[in-house]
Formats: C-alpha cells, structure tokens, sequence
C-alpha cells in the first residue's frame, strides 16, 4: 500500500492542513459549536458568551479569537469550519461575512468575486 504525504510548502496559499495537532488543538471550540445546535446553548451564549467560553473551557487564546470574530484565526487553530458557522452566525456574521472576513477582503470585494447569476 502507498501512503501519500503532503508537503505543506507545495499547497495553495491560504490552505491550512488540519493535522493530528491542528485537530487536538481545536476539538474544545469545535465541541462548542457544535453543541450550539441546541437552541438552551445558543440562548445562553448569547445572554452571557464569557460564562459560555468559560463553562467550556475554551483556550484563553480562542476566547480572544471569538471575541475579535477572527474565524480565520479560529480556523488555523484548527477549528472546523462547518461547525464554526454556527457561531459565526450567532455573533452576526454571515456567510457571506465570514468568507470575506477568511479571505482578508471586505464584504464588496468579497462579493465582487463571486459569480453573478445569469438571467435566462
């Protein structure tokens, strides 16, 4: 059997690897986003987040993060981006956003970018 490795240096600018570290790093905020499905924790973060962050015991690092709304930064400590969405939207941000938020652009670059509908 081959086993492929990936050499970091060789991907695309802006691709973040989420290695066995990246992924250890980042399972406390992606358990807590997670569980922000259940309307009680979406309720309680947005009545107290820091009692939230807190009672998960999320990094004082990530907490930072979250407060600055730096999903990108989030994303590099290995948080899933999937999962991370939903907090996102719980602190305001959209989709649309929060792309351009990743990709360092403002929301009329962002969606300048995008493809536009065609009308038919």
């Amino acid at each position: 059997m081959h086993s492929r490795q990936i050499d970091p240096q060789a991907l695309p600018a802006g691709t973040y690897l989420n290695t066995g570290h990246a992924a250890q790093q980042g399972l406390r905020i992606n358990r807590f986003c997670y569980d922000l499905r259940h309307p009680e924790n979406r309720a309680a973060y947005t009545a107290d987040p820091e009692a939230c962050m807190e009672k998960a015991g999320l990094d004082p690092i990530d907490r930072e993060l979250i407060r600055a709304k730096d999903w990108l930064g989030l994303i590099q400590r290995g948080a899933n981006v999937f999962v991370l969405l939903r907090l996102a939207q719980l602190c305001g941000d959209g989709l649309t956003e929060t792309g351009a938020q990743m990709r360092g652009e403002t929301l009329e670059q962002y969606l300048a970018s995008r493809p536009q509908p065609t009308k038919g």
